[in-house]
């Protein structure tokens, strides 16, 4: 997984730099997300995966779910 988003900004000509201003977000933690060196499980990094496909909005959901329930 994240070797396709990886190929799919070779792809575009769009650097990452780029994707990561145009949505806000901190540039490093966008390439902590890509490499792996983050498991995006919340805050930013989680925001970043969502929005690179990495992992689905309904997992922002049931995170919210949970946190109303306690």
């Amino acid at each position: 997984m994240l070797q396709k988003a990886r190929a799919e900004f070779f792809l575009s000509g769009r650097s990452i730099a780029d994707w990561a201003r145009a949505h806000q977000f901190r540039q490093d933690l966008v390439y902590a997300v890509l490499s792996g060196r983050s498991k995006a499980s919340r805050g930013e990094s989680h925001r970043i995966a969502i929005e690179l496909g990495l992992k689905t909005p309904s997992a922002i959901n049931s995170s919210y779910s949970m946190e109303e329930n306690t």
